[in-house]
């Protein structure tokens, strides 16, 4: 009879112990817990992690599965921690590079409008003077020629030795009439002005060659664009360099 207690005595006693490992675990915090396949599952149900944490914690595992990390070792608090250094992290990392983009970009548009004031305020182009030559087969003059003279006047800081460009003669009310390219290869000093002599054919085909040729001097306006320029002591500035 003694012996018969004494198992009922064990069985309880390891029933009870049982138990109690059992209560301590279910009773464990879930953000205390090892990383596990079950718990992954537990996280998802979960009502006592913020939905924040649970997005953290699947990052963490997604990072973990292309990183081939080892995460068993780790409780789950410590897995959302981490990633919440690793994402602020990233987030500095992504900030520094945004304002080394905008640094850049700063920098090339800064380039850029020094290199459009050379090319823009250096020369100043005017219209001074204008004829016209009729057509006259007797004389092998076989097509109306316009001939112009133009006033280059260096306005800028610096020596130039050269420059090419585009001009468009404008009439009274700012439309355009027509343009040409304008080429020129001799030196002109800073604040010092000179004349360009130039001519062409009309084309009696083309209206803006009509138009060009019987528009008073007066009523046209001169707008130029510079393409190309040499200074005296440097390398060519190119519009096509910044566009």
């Amino acid at each position: 009879m003694k012996k018969s207690t004494r198992n009922k005595g064990f069985t309880l006693s390891l029933l009870i112990g049982l138990m109690t490992i059992m209560l301590v675990a279910c009773g464990k915090p879930l953000t205390e817990k090892l990383y596990s396949e079950s718990v992954v599952q537990e996280i998802k149900d979960s009502t006592e992690i913020t939905q924040e944490d649970k997005d953290l914690f699947g990052k963490a595992v997604l990072y973990s599965i292309g990183s081939n990390t080892d995460l068993s070792s780790k409780t789950v608090g410590q897995i959302i921690a981490d990633e919440k250094l690793r994402q602020l992290k990233i987030e500095e990392e992504e900030k520094k590079r945004q304002e080394e983009i905008k640094r850049k970009q700063e920098e090339a548009e800064a380039k850029k409008q020094s290199v459009l004031k050379l090319l823009d305020e250096s020369i100043q182009v005017g219209l001074i003077k204008k004829s016209v030559t009729l057509k006259d087969t007797n004389k092998w003059i076989f097509s109306d020629v316009v001939h112009m003279t133009l006033d280059l006047k260096n306005v800028g800081e610096k020596d130039v030795k050269g420059f090419q460009g585009v001009i468009t003669f404008k009439d009274m009310f700012d439309n355009d009439i027509k343009s040409l390219n304008v080429k020129y290869d001799q030196p002109i000093k800073t604040g010092k002005s000179t004349s360009y002599e130039g001519s062409f054919e009309i084309n009696q085909f083309m209206d803006e060659d009509i138009e060009l040729r019987d528009t008073p001097l007066e009523k046209i306006k001169v707008e130029f664009e510079m393409d190309q320029i040499i200074f005296a002591d440097g390398d060519p500035v190119k519009r096509s360099d910044i566009e």
